[in-house]
């Protein structure tokens, strides 16, 4: 799907503060910039053809083997290579989720399936993709539950999307003990952890033969070399780029209870910083048109999720500042 994601920034003249993309927008990347200017000469040669010195620095990181880990252009990449390795698979997805498992999964030939609530995975399927924390809802599933699924559900392969984990504190299945289990891969976004979303920057990890295979249908180059050195440089600085996590639940929590206030918006629990939103009146295309246009504000319109309709947008906190002036725009767009 193309069209109809978040940050589709390039639409519109001028935004000042983008809620509609899942990445925290407040890491001061200056030194991230002036490495890679002085990298720029490289762009006159081809990258590694398979990204193996950030796939070794990642293991090394996680404590798994080098074989375990799979660099991927974003994790929509891993999400499209998992679906081609299992080419032509019974695939369920736990809904509402990121429409990209559902394409992949349709490229190649995959019969689909919908399922709302982990104790309802069909018995029938071969591949279950689930996201944890979830997208668009940011609700985590209880860690045992999931667990336990995964154990007694050993013919199924259980995609396992992690991209929004840096983003909670409610307890999650381990990379290391899902990457000893011969029935999961898990995904994971540099792209959401460091705030790097034009770069593309992602990889996958799982036991060393199912990693392997599908790193065999990854095609050479896939991964451009700055991003290739941001993703090393990143991990090198990893202390730089820590995530205010507790803070943007606490602003997710006030964020929540004044958009109740509002009267005309219902709001979903959540465990991250993200917040799924439905309107008791008008629609949310409408909403984002008039955000963005007259208040510089980018929400995103989740009417294309599975299961939701033309009420429904979501938001990723961001400033106090930024998320106050979302308020002020909601209240203004209802006396619109």
């Amino acid at each position: 799907m193309t069209e109809g994601h978040g940050d589709d920034t390039y639409r519109y003249g001028c935004i000042r503060a983008n809620f509609s993309s899942n990445v925290y927008a407040h890491f001061n990347h200056a030194a991230l910039y002036a490495h890679l200017a002085t990298r720029l000469q490289t762009v006159n040669h081809y990258p590694e053809p398979v990204a193996r010195r950030l796939e070794a620095e990642l293991a090394a990181a996680m404590g798994l083997e080098e074989r375990q880990v799979v660099v991927t252009n974003g994790a929509t990449e891993a999400i499209y290579l998992v679906a081609q390795t299992m080419r032509r698979s019974r695939s369920a997805i736990l809904q509402p989720a990121f429409a990209e498992y559902a394409d992949a999964c349709r490229l190649h030939e995959h019969r689909l399936a919908a399922f709302y609530r982990l104790e309802d995975l069909p018995a029938e399927a071969e591949v279950a993709w689930v996201c944890n924390p979830g997208n668009p809802t940011g609700a985590v599933l209880e860690r045992e539950a999931l667990l336990d699924v995964m154990e007694r559900r050993r013919e199924t392969l259980f995609v396992l999307d992690a991209s929004y984990a840096p983003y909670t504190l409610k307890p999650l299945v381990e990379v290391a003990v899902a990457a000893e289990m011969p029935n999961v891969v898990m995904l994971h976004s540099m792209t959401k952890e460091y705030g790097i979303p034009g770069l593309r920057l992602g990889y996958l990890t799982a036991c060393a033969a199912l990693a392997e295979r599908i790193g065999l249908q990854r095609q050479p180059w896939a991964v451009n070399t700055l991003a290739q050195e941001a993703g090393l440089f990143l991990l090198r600085h990893r202390g730089d780029y820590v995530l205010p996590v507790e803070e943007l639940l606490e602003e997710r929590q006030r964020m929540a209870a004044a958009l109740q206030q509002l009267g005309v918006v219902e709001v979903w629990p959540s465990d991250t910083h993200i917040l799924l939103c439905r309107l008791r009146m008008g629609n949310a295309a409408s909403l984002k048109e008039y955000l963005a246009e007259r208040c510089g504000l980018l929400i995103r319109d989740a009417g294309n999720f599975e299961g939701l309709d033309e009420r429904f947008f979501r938001i990723a906190v961001q400033s106090v500042d930024e998320d106050d002036a979302l308020l002020r725009g909601i209240g203004e767009w209802m006396s619109f």
